[in-house]
């Protein structure tokens, strides 16, 4: 029944999945994992307000549950609260079934907390525990190229090329020009896969070497 409710969810049938979530918690209100599902859309549709009020009544039900508790980590990171959405995933690194999701979520909070080097660390674990998982690569490759480690950024996105997905190529193709190869395959094929967001990453690509050459032109100047 959850899954088909997840379904539905995932096929953009919001309101009749949140329906059926509500149904399934009065069904069963002794189910904590029924309440982080319907929780966890809430969040996924920034109804904050009503997410955060579930969540405090399930978390007082159930104060233990350590899928409350991951998904108290997705409301703080909802939130912008990171210090607080770290501290949730750190506890959920201890479930065996969360640990992979948490571990990432972890990395995530830290990028957006301004932590680069932690995140790095959590990312690559993330990468470690879950190696065809494509977030988790893009994670790694992106905090390593921002430390200008491209070979290993290009290293980590390599096995992961078949499977054509326009923001791998597009990763690896900048880690192989930054690394002074050539990128322009990959570039060119992200570009015919997804003209759109290949302009969008390009751009903020550009805008952020102008930033960086301003930057040097500053430091020339003093």
């Amino acid at each position: 029944m959850d899954s088909d409710i997840l379904t539905a969810f995932n096929q953009g049938k919001h309101e009749e999945a949140i329906h059926a979530a509500v149904k399934a918690i009065d069904a069963a209100p002794k189910d904590p994992k029924r309440y982080a599902m319907l929780a966890t859309m809430l969040i996924s549709l920034k109804a904050l307000d009503q997410a955060g009020e579930l969540l405090a009544k399930a978390r007082n039900l159930f104060p233990t549950d350590i899928e409350l508790q991951y998904t108290a980590g997705l409301f703080a990171y909802a939130q912008a609260d990171y210090p607080a959405a770290a501290a949730w995933f750190a506890k959920c690194r201890k479930d065996k079934h969360l640990k992979n999701d948490a571990t990432y979520m972890l990395a995530l909070s830290y990028q957006q907390a301004g932590q680069p080097r932690k995140a790095l660390a959590f990312a690559l674990t993330a990468h470690e525990l879950a190696p065809k998982q494509t977030d988790a690569a893009l994670l790694a490759a992106d905090l390593l190229l921002a430390v200008q480690a491209f070979d290993a950024a290009a290293d980590i996105l390599k096995p992961l090329l078949n499977d054509k997905q326009p923001q791998i190529l597009f990763t690896y193709g900048m880690a192989l020009s930054a690394a002074g190869k050539d990128g322009s395959q990959y570039l060119d094929e992200a570009k015919q896969l997804d003209p759109k967001g290949y302009d969008q990453k390009a751009s903020a690509v550009a805008d952020i070497n102008r930033f960086l050459k301003l930057q040097e032109g500053h430091d020339g100047q003093a």
